[in-house]
């Protein structure tokens, strides 16, 4: 009885933790979304049109980075770590200076929602 007392227990607990990981990801990568790239006058959109202060580049490439670690919400893992790496490098460039055609397009392509969306954003 003890052993099944302390196995549920154990379940219990690795499924508050997982949940809690979820969550905590899922904010992450919400607040990356809302408050940094969604929108015609979002810091990712100044960015791109050049429009951006120094401050706001530093700040979306802070926001950024916050996602470098979270679990994919859904599909391959490795293809989401790929996604945003890439996305987290090609802020570097422009934070650190790069505000080149080539260095734009870059971060543009990087940060496209519906590449990111359609492998890994759940279906609500």
């Amino acid at each position: 009885m003890r052993k099944n007392t302390l196995f549920v227990a154990a379940a219990a607990l690795f499924a508050a933790l997982t949940f809690a990981v979820a969550d905590e990801n899922h904010e992450i990568i919400e607040k990356v979304m809302k408050e940094g790239m969604k929108g015609d006058e979002s810091p990712l959109s100044k960015v791109i049109d050049g429009k951006a202060t120094a401050e706001e580049i530093t700040a979306l490439g802070a926001l950024v980075k916050t996602m470098h670690g979270t679990k994919a919400p859904k599909g391959d893992q490795a293809k989401y770590d790929a996604k945003v790496a890439e996305l987290i490098a090609a802020m570097d460039a422009v934070a650190g200076g790069a505000k080149d055609a080539p260095a734009i397009e870059r971060l543009d392509t990087a940060a496209n929602c519906k590449a990111c969306h359609t492998d890994h954003k759940p279906k609500d």
